[in-house]
């Protein structure tokens, strides 16, 4: 296997020493090995295929704006992001991109070639250029289109493939913080921001080559996130429920899609044995704060097999958390949530290759001390904004 972030940022170690090196990996694979795990015809949580589409309304955020998880929430969620001053300056500088995830095609299309995977090597090239941290590209099944905007206005399905983009959260900070503290927010929108920025690039660059795209972001997303990462081959779905994790990022990234007719070759999903861990491991519900993620056996929902997670709990504790802002504890205490050292590779590869031993690893989690808020690595400050003013909480 490779060395991967932050271990690959030594490179002189690396190409000097001769193990683990980069210099002969094509660009269109990124820094991550995901061609060494298991590539299989469908993704390891059954999808059935009578999966009603469902309007952008149906967010729990949109949701809570409007009242449906009562009025504490509805006074909140409008401040939970901006009560942090990061998180603020970063939602407000990725507010104005929304206008640049769509726009005008050119009116001749460039002379690019007609091997669908020769392009798709270009786009992931291309978006590795641009410090995506993993890329998988998938076909778009009409049920991960929403089916209204929040206007109540239909969403016709235009496009045929997705490019889905995985951008890492972080892990120092992750590892020096709470997982439901004042940097949480923070570190979700400083994700947001890169995803947008890249997937609007991306669009722009395919449009500017005549062909239809659009950039799908946290701030406006047409198409459901969650499907195409497990259909783009990114990862399995979690215990934590409508989340997928990933064998090198763990729960860490958040997510960005393009959306286009450029003829793309697709990736298949992913099996590193993370059902089996997760029936397992219980850790995420038993660190969960408002207690939303289930202990239980999994269930079938719209369509879907998964952990079922109270999301309407998950998202008021978020909203109204009144020691941090939002909240990814799940994301810190997951045991896949790790740095990339030697002894978590070994550790990765033997979660995924042996399965006798994932109890033990599990258990091994705790006994080590991960988990555990390493101090040294914090470096924000923690500041509350509140009725205009900015204070210690």
């Amino acid at each position: 296997m490779y060395y991967w972030e932050p271990c690959a940022k030594n490179r002189f170690v690396e190409d000097e020493m001769g193990f683990f090196t980069k210099r002969k990996r094509p660009l269109h694979l990124g820094k991550y090995p995901m061609e060494t795990i298991k590539r299989v015809d469908k993704t390891t949580t059954l999808i059935t295929d009578d999966i009603p589409r469902v309007p952008q309304r149906s967010n729990f955020f949109v949701r809570a704006k409007y009242g449906d998880l009562g009025p504490r929430p509805q006074s909140q969620v409008s401040k939970f992001v901006t009560k942090y001053p990061l998180s603020a300056a970063l939602s407000r500088i990725m507010r104005p991109q929304v206008e640049l995830q769509d726009g005008p095609i050119a009116s001749e299309k460039a002379p690019l070639p007609d091997d669908p995977v020769e392009l798709a090597n270009h786009v992931k090239s291309l978006c590795y250029f641009l410090d995506a941290d993993i890329v998988g590209i998938c076909e778009v099944p009409e049920w991960a289109w929403y089916s209204h905007d929040l206007d109540g206005a239909i969403i016709e399905p235009r496009h045929k493939f997705a490019i889905v983009l995985l951008i890492d959260q972080g892990f120092e900070t992750m590892d020096a913080s709470s997982g439901d503290d004042w940097i949480s927010g923070a570190q979700s929108f400083r994700a947001y921001l890169k995803g947008s920025t890249i997937s609007c690039t991306v669009a722009g660059y395919l449009r500017e080559l005549g062909f239809d795209a659009r950039a799908h972001t946290n701030s406006d997303s047409q198409v459901l996130h969650i499907p195409l990462t497990l259909l783009a081959g990114l990862g399995e779905l979690s215990r934590i429920g409508e989340t997928v994790l990933n064998p090198f990022l763990g729960p860490r990234f958040k997510t960005a899609v393009i959306t286009t007719n450029l003829p793309l070759a697709v990736d298949k999903p992913i099996d590193f044995g993370l059902q089996d861990f997760c029936n397992k491991c219980k850790k995420c519900a038993r660190e969960c704060p408002p207690r939303a993620i289930s202990f239980g056996s999994k269930v079938m929902f719209n369509g879907y097999e998964m952990w079922k997670p109270d999301v309407e709990a998950c998202t008021r504790y978020r909203i109204t958390n009144p020691s941090g802002s939002a909240c990814g504890r799940c994301m810190k205490m997951c045991p896949f949530n790790k740095e990339g050292l030697l002894q978590h590779r070994i550790g990765l590869s033997a979660a995924i290759h042996f399965p006798f031993v994932r109890r033990l690893l599990i258990k091994l989690d705790d006994f080590v001390g991960y988990g555990k808020r390493k101090h040294i690595w914090k470096w924000w400050l923690d500041l509350e904004s509140k009725n205009g003013k900015i204070g210690k909480p």
